[in-house]
């Protein structure tokens, strides 16, 4: 009888006697290709690392040509450069970056490279051949606001004749005193008009910056502050001398009433902006309207008034002191606490051109009362909280960070808050501030160098978050340590708790005798915490502004990979669902949004536990990812399985111990590692070339590859410890630096490789004599040996039946013929070194089924 069949590469989900001919427990260099087994080959080498521990991990394609980064733990280096014109490859080999922690992943949009670690992201912009560290955020510039009062007007109060006369009056009639409330009254409305036609302010008013980025996003916006001059409230006193005679008052002679205005300031403290100068376009200042401290309809209630009474060398004088309040303190204080929107009011443009030390006048040209119709900043103070995270991805230009660390913002400089320009000296201080949170009790803390303190603090002092409740104040100046505690409330518009004075008037902290003369600065505490299911995306081409909208929480549990297709496919097919998440909960896909919205509806597509021990990877029109089941592929709304994990290794491999071959593929092929144990916290690649997946784990002696048209499977020599793949690459690096490409190969090579069968029977359960067996092999082999095995029992231990050796030019066939006994099953090995040009095509076998046992022999 006669039978052929070809090596259908590593399957080992069966058990030995239900096992097809052609299945192998190993097969070792030889892949499959229109057929036929040939040589893998051995990629080119592609470069060669000075130190083998620094990795190679990105490829940043920037204007000029590519970037080659490496890493060797907590070092970054610009490893090497590809010119765009001559794809010349340049080693450079400089340190660009010192990481607080190892990188878990790198990525780029234009010209930035975004370095991802766990706690932190860094960024760096390629510019003018070199790479400039930007850090996690800019550096906060130290600018503080204050009022310069430019004039003080008057309004004239006209002298007035009492219904009835007043000896030695103390109070006056309601139909006296309201002509002076009426005057009040004007005057307020008079004397704010003509401020607001200088465009200067008179009533109290916030004031904040926030950094504006070369797409008109905001990175992050400053504290407000309050700005009032030393009287708040304006028109802020009347002063009318009464006419008397004998001490009995008839009238008032003409008076005035005087109001103060303003205009704004602002002092450099600190700033440093220069290496972001490419992303900040400007600081924008933006401001509340002057809060409405009274209710017209009330105007005829609220004039505090005394009347004083003074003698001077025998001359009586009465005079009406009065000030105005609309509203009580309190709720003035409230209103101010309830601005809800800030309006821009001006934009520094040039602020590399300020001067440390300096102040400078905003020339404003809106009026206060057209501040509504201005651009409003809307804050974002979660930008303020430090980021770092386990997932990363750039999909449509927008960067998706998952799996997240975040650390709580320590606050804002304590210089923000000055309320004038004018500082005494160099001071140390620190903010500590407190936060009830879901997690509990929490303490963040800034703490540095005032080089120019002064006295006054502003009225308003905040903390963005909401949660906080409390803040301390501690300043050492000289050999005096001040001190002060300030409650904070909620926010009711804004993430952000505040504290205000009531009096509206400058914060000067208090003076501690028993502080001593040392500033011990406390740590923070419960200040760093996890979002392991959150989903962070950036605006398109700004991968530094995260919009709190564009924020998602997916499943319950970790995001261990993000994914998608790297072809575009049709909306009608798998449009829908542009992005893939990963969980410990199963599958998530995330539908396209509308106008703002990034992604609108999310889809649970799988439940089943996914770890972060097993890789994952796009291919062009599918998702490969692997689990302790096995591997899977996700095209679309659909998941299927491709390949089991659920193998057990019963054949006893000892008989490949015979060979006559090299250590490398002696362990290569005798190597029984179950597929689930060899893939987990295993690296894996695809090469799109050659429709390869490529396994590797770290320890190991050989690679598992696996062709995804046939699922056909086999092993190779050449082991990797890090993969580098992108659009134009494929890159491995082993454990001595070196990289090779793996679209590239030798097109003339020798190579060892080997085959290992499983156990192989025609008919079940049946005896056969196998009398000779004919590999269809064309082209050059080397001390190759063919050996074939009988056993009864598939599971035991097998005889060596026969075995050839041959070193020569085949032409279409390697024989062997073999006498002997029959048994229930048979396994092949072949070992032995080939050529480039080799291929294996098909194993022919003669034999006869034995019937009757007597017929052993």
């Amino acid at each position: 009888m006669k039978s052929r069949f070809t090596f259908n590469g590593i399957r080992r989900a069966t058990s030995p006697a239900s096992a097809q001919p052609g299945d192998c427990l190993s097969i070792v260099n030889l892949k499959q290709k229109s057929g036929s087994l040939v040589p893998a080959g051995s990629p080119e080498v592609y470069y060669k690392m000075n130190d083998p521990d620094c990795r190679l991990l990105y490829i940043h394609n920037c204007y000029d040509g590519e970037h080659y980064i490496s890493a060797d733990q907590n070092l970054l280096y610009h490893e090497a450069f590809a010119d765009k014109e001559t794809q010349e490859l340049t080693k450079i080999s400089e340190k660009i970056l010192v990481l607080e922690s190892p990188v878990t992943s790198i990525q780029s949009i234009g010209n930035t490279l975004i370095v991802v670690c766990s706690e932190k992201v860094y960024y760096l912009l390629y510019k003018n051949n070199a790479y400039s560290n930007l850090g996690e955020r800019p550096e906060i510039p130290e600018i503080s606001f204050y009022p310069y009062t430019k004039y003080t007007d008057a309004y004239n109060v006209s002298e007035y004749t009492f219904m009835k006369g007043y000896n030695t009056p103390t109070r006056l009639d309601t139909e006296d005193i309201n002509y002076f409330n009426t005057a009040y009254y004007n005057a307020f409305f008079q004397l704010q008009e003509k401020a607001w036609d200088r465009y200067y302010f008179v009533q109290p008013i916030l004031i904040r910056y926030a950094l504006k980025l070369y797409d008109g996003s905001y990175l992050y916006a400053s504290s407000p502050v309050m700005l009032a001059q030393p009287d708040p409230i304006q028109p802020c006193r009347m002063s009318i001398r009464l006419k008397n005679s004998n001490e009995l008052c008839t009238g008032s002679f003409q008076g005035q009433i005087i109001a103060g205005n303003y205009s704004i300031s602002y002092f450099v403290h600190s700033i440093n902006l220069n290496d972001w100068s490419d992303i900040v376009k400007s600081i924008d200042i933006y401001a509340t309207p002057e809060a409405t401290i009274f209710e017209p309809d009330q105007k005829q209630q609220g004039l505090t008034y005394k009347i004083n009474r003074t003698e001077l060398n025998g001359i009586v004088s009465f005079v009406l002191n009065g000030d105005i309040s609309f509203l009580d303190q309190e709720t003035i204080q409230k209103r101010y606490l309830q601005s809800p929107l800030f309006y821009k009011i001006a934009s520094i443009e040039n602020y590399t051109e300020l001067e440390i030390g300096h102040s400078y006048d905003i020339d404003n040209k809106i009026r206060p009362d057209m501040l509504v119709h201005e651009e409003v900043l809307s804050p974002d103070n979660t930008t303020l909280l430090s980021t770092g995270a386990q997932v990363s991805y750039v999909y449509n230009k927008r960067l998706h960070l998952a799996n997240l660390t975040r650390k709580l913002f320590p606050g804002f400089p304590l210089s923000l808050f000055r309320a004038d320009q004018r500082y005494t000296g160099v001071a140390t201080a620190y903010i500590v501030t407190y936060l009830k949170t879901e997690r509990g009790e929490s303490r963040v803390v800034w703490s540095g160098q005032l080089n120019f303190y002064g006295v006054n603090f502003s009225p308003l002092l905040s903390y963005p978050d909401s949660n906080a409740y409390q803040m301390d104040i501690v300043v050492k100046y000289g050999t005096m340590i001040y001190r002060g505690s300030f409650p904070l409330t909620p926010s009711e518009y804004e993430n952000r708790a505040d504290y205000l004075e009531p009096s509206l008037t400058p914060i000067v902290l208090k003076s501690d005798p028993s502080g001593g003369s040392s500033l011990v600065v406390p740590q923070p505490e419960n200040d760093t915490y996890l979002q392991n299911n959150i989903l962070r995306v950036s605006k398109p081409e700004n991968p530094f502004s995260f919009p709190a909208e564009l924020t998602y929480a997916i499943s319950n549990k970790d995001i261990i990979g993000i994914a998608t297709v790297t072809s575009a496919l049709s909306e009608g097919q798998f449009g829908e669902f542009p992005l893939y998440l990963f969980t410990e909960e199963g599958i998530w896909a995330l539908q396209n949004g509308s106008g703002e919205t990034c992604y609108g509806l999310q889809h649970q597509l799988s439940r089943e536990p996914l770890s972060k021990d097993y890789p994952i990877i796009p291919l062009e029109e599918a998702v490969v990812f692997t689990s302790n089941k096995g591997l899977s592929f996700l095209q679309g709304a659909t998941v299927q399985s491709l390949l089991s994990f659920d193998e057990i290794i019963y054949e006893d491999n000892n008989l490949v111990k015979f060979q006559d071959i090299s250590e490398t593929l002696l362990l290569s092929t005798y190597d029984s590692t179950p597929l689930s144990q060899y893939i987990k916290k295993s690296i894996m690649a695809y090469n799109s070339l050659d429709k390869e997946l490529i396994f590797c784990q770290p320890g190991q002696q050989y690679s598992i590859v696996l062709y995804l048209p046939t699922l056909y499977m086999y092993r190779t020599t050449q082991t990797y410890t890090s993969f580098l793949s992108d659009a134009s690459h494929l890159l491995g690096q082993n454990q001595s630096g070196v990289v090779y490409n793996l679209r590239e190969k030798a097109t003339s090579f020798n190579q060892e490789v080997s085959i290992l069968s499983r156990p192989i029977s025609f008919q079940s359960d049946t005896l056969q004599r196998w009398r000779e067996i004919s590999l269809r092999a064309y082209n050059s082999i080397q001390n190759v040996v063919l050996s074939l095995w009988g056993g009864h029992d598939p599971e035991d231990a097998f005889t060596c039946v026969g075995q050839i050796s041959c070193s020569r030019t085949l032409s279409g066939r390697v024989t062997l013929r073999v006498t002997g006994p029959a048994y229930k099953y048979y396994r092949i090995i072949m070992t032995g070194i080939v050529s480039s040009d080799f291929h294996l095509d098909a194993v022919d076998v003669i034999f006869n089924l034995i019937d009757h046992p007597y017929r052993l022999r």
